[in-house]
């Protein structure tokens, strides 16, 4: 496979994580926001959204800089809103996906995860996954269970089937 196809299909990859992620995002109920799963004291959903940018944002300054960003925690204070969360994630995912055609291109490295962009794309999609599942934990333990059409078409059927 030729560079350029190859870098193609991982950006690509990643938008696709990243829509999957704003889906779910726009399909939590208002009242979902404040779910944290049953015996947790960890982030309700609009936190765990949150702290996913956070890590996204975090990381990219790293790569870019080697030294530690100072972003807010965001787990004090107001909750942010859908609408906020919505345009942190679309800024936060096109930085991912700048920074990666960069590595890919041969214009920049990761620090850590090997010095390798797909090691790093793999943790940071297996990281968000594992707080997406928190997500749906939160939101299905408190009554508000996703309809079958984004729980498992789009959550799923948008990596199998691309659409």
């Amino acid at each position: 496979m030729e560079s350029k196809e190859l870098e193609r299909q991982v950006v690509r990859a990643w938008r696709r994580h990243n829509d999957i992620l704003l889906l779910l995002l726009r399909s939590v109920p208002a009242e979902g926001f404040v779910a944290v799963p049953t015996g947790s004291r960890g982030r309700d959903v609009a936190r765990q959204f949150n702290h996913l940018n956070r890590v996204r944002l975090g990381w990219v300054h790293y790569h870019r800089t080697g030294a530690r960003p100072k972003l807010p925690r965001g787990d004090k204070g107001p909750r942010p809103s859908r609408a906020e969360l919505r345009a942190a994630l679309t800024t936060s995912g096109k930085e991912v996906s700048a920074f990666m055609q960069e590595c890919l291109r041969g214009e920049a490295r990761p620090r850590m995860f090997g010095r390798d962009i797909i090691r790093w794309l793999a943790y940071l999609i297996s990281h968000e996954s594992h707080h997406r599942g928190q997500i749906m934990l939160a939101l299905k333990q408190s009554g508000f269970r996703l309809p079958e059409k984004v729980a498992v078409q789009g959550l799923w059927g948008k990596w199998i089937f691309g659409k």
